[in-house]
């Protein structure tokens, strides 16, 4: 089956790496799963290198890695990658929040606070997608909140296996992406209320409870894979 549709004669090396780093997120390509350059540039309707320049770019993101002549494979999701994800992500998060405590911006924090005032339960199916965009900008709001442009950077680095590990999830627990709203409307109602403290709290709650999920789905996953 074709995973892919053809794309654009143009920006190539962009185009490719956005589709395939959105594969690799989304778990159409799953962990450890072999990449054929040829393959893959003929899904796209490209020539090679656009495809390999993508594949080096991603190797570099640590989304895959080389297998020398057998090709290119997805990198794994491990249990270590999810935790030392959530390690980093606990240290950065909630220090953004500190940052923007010691600063406080009206404007920037009415626009966190009412990030989520649109949704509500259940969460329709066709929002889905705009509900994983939503949780992307949330936590990048928060981030960027702190002024720290240093800090920015280095998540952005973060972003793709922080999605990675949220779509994995959220494919998996029917009831996840209800439990993550009523999270973030936690984290949102704190911040509305300027109790820097109680948001602080509320996010590393967060934070724990989807470590916690998500390494218990990859221990089910593992769980099904038949012996042999």
């Amino acid at each position: 089956m074709n995973t892919f549709q053809p794309i654009e004669s143009v920006n190539l090396g962009d185009r490719a790496i956005e589709v395939i780093r959105g594969a690799i997120i989304r778990g159409a390509l799953g962990p450890c799963e072999t990449l054929s350059d040829r393959r893959l540039a003929e899904d796209l309707g490209v020539s090679r290198t656009p495809v390999r320049d993508a594949l080096h770019r991603l190797q570099a993101e640590g989304l895959v890695e080389s297998r020398g002549r057998s090709g290119w494979a997805v990198t794994d999701f491990t249990e270590q990658d999810v935790r030392e994800l959530f390690d980093l992500r606990i240290l950065l998060e909630p220090f953004g929040l500190d940052l923007l405590a010691s600063s406080p911006d009206t404007v920037v924090l009415e626009a966190i606070a009412s990030h989520w005032d649109d949704f509500s339960h259940p969460v329709p199916a066709e929002r889905r997608e705009e509900y994983f965009a939503r949780d992307d900008n949330f936590h990048r709001m928060v981030i960027d909140a702190s002024g720290n442009r240093r800090l920015s950077n280095f998540y952005s680095v973060l972003k793709t296996h922080i999605n990675r590990g949220r779509y994995l999830l959220s494919g998996t627990r029917a009831d996840r992406l209800e439990q993550t709203l009523d999270e973030h409307w936690a984290i949102a109602k704190a911040l509305r209320a300027r109790d820097f403290d109680k948001a602080r709290e509320a996010l590393i709650a967060h934070l724990r409870t989807g470590e916690e999920l998500l390494i218990l789905q990859l221990r089910s996953n593992t769980s099904k894979v038949p012996a042999g």
